[in-house]
């Protein structure tokens, strides 16, 4: 049964509900411009302390598009506002209606939508996110109505994720301890690059130790550690045997080289670019598996000393 709103029951007009009204087209395209400028200012977030969350503002957007909103007057831009309060993308915000000044809270999930550029677009990449039951529920006008009941199609609606497209994907791990320790902070304070570097120089100090010390360092010293030629390597960091062994340690000679030339090195010897946050996270998992991989050495030498 579809129950009927009270009097005073405030029925919030989701994005597909916008869709469905005649002139709604000046707002559609400022949340999308919204939505577009959320993603850029995500990509470039530092944040001043743990778990804050950027967000947008009006200032934002007309720092940002002022010449595209010429044509939307400061009303638009607050309906598109209100569009986003209701959608997954965003995370809450403020508005001061004397001032029309509001912001938008985002975290990561914005970033799929970077470049969106039109309904359908956005629509598509949303399905991605959320999952079609939830994309289908969504699409009813209006977000007070029960979800069972549809009484007829909505006039717009979301094109299906063609088959085989990518499904969004996420992967949690535990950093190793030692990464951690050097590149916890570093982090969280949104230093990405420092971060990355003491990740590797982590990496690059527990070799030298396991070595017993060396003259050498960066790539000479992964050299040193790992070199499958003339004899067996000094470090042990592989799983395999038999015949895929002389494979791996090839490998993980290469592995622990490259991170020391193309990783460590430019962030320790500049110039200092600016690590990306994505790239920096994988980056660090990068160098707590080098790391785990070194546990294999020093879990065989506890083992040797303890006689079993």
């Amino acid at each position: 049964m579809l129950h009927t709103p009270q009097p005073d029951q405030q029925l919030s007009l989701t994005v597909a509900g916008a869709a469905n009204c005649t002139g709604a087209g000046p707002v559609l395209q400022s949340f999308l411009l919204m939505v577009r400028t959320a993603a850029t200012i995500e990509r470039n977030w530092r944040p001043p302390n743990p778990g804050k969350l950027p967000q947008i503002t009006n200032n934002d957007l007309a720092s940002a598009h002022g010449a595209n909103l010429i044509s939307a007057t400061a009303r638009t831009v607050v309906a598109a506002r209100e569009l986003g309060t209701q959608e997954p993308c965003f995370q809450g915000g403020g508005y001061d209606p004397a001032a029309l000044s509001w912001s938008l809270r985002f975290n990561r999930t914005i970033r799929p939508y970077a470049g969106v550029a039109s309904l359908q677009d956005y629509w598509r990449i949303r399905a991605q996110a959320l999952g079609a039951e939830r994309t289908e529920a969504d699409l009813r006008p209006f977000s007070k109505r029960e979800p069972e009941v549809v009484l007829q199609p909505p006039l717009f609606g979301a094109p299906a994720p063609t088959e085989g497209s990518p499904e969004p994907m996420a992967v949690t791990c535990n950093l190793h301890p030692l990464i951690a320790e050097v590149a916890a902070e570093r982090y969280n304070r949104g230093a990405y690059n420092d971060a990355v570097r003491s990740a590797f120089q982590a990496v690059e100090h527990r070799v030298d130790t396991l070595v017993g010390g060396s003259n050498a360092v960066g790539n000479a010293l992964m050299g040193v550690a790992f070199n499958v030629k003339p004899g067996p390597p000094m470090l042990t960091v592989t799983r395999s045997t038999g015949g895929s062994l002389e494979s791996e340690q090839t490998g993980m000679q290469f592995l622990f080289k490259g991170a020391m030339q193309a990783l460590r090195n430019p962030r320790s010897h500049g110039p200092d670019e600016k690590d990306d946050r994505d790239e920096a996270e994988e980056m660090l998992v990068f160098a707590s598996f080098l790391m785990r991989r070194l546990d294999i050495e020093d879990d065989k030498r506890k083992a040797a000393g303890s006689g079993s």
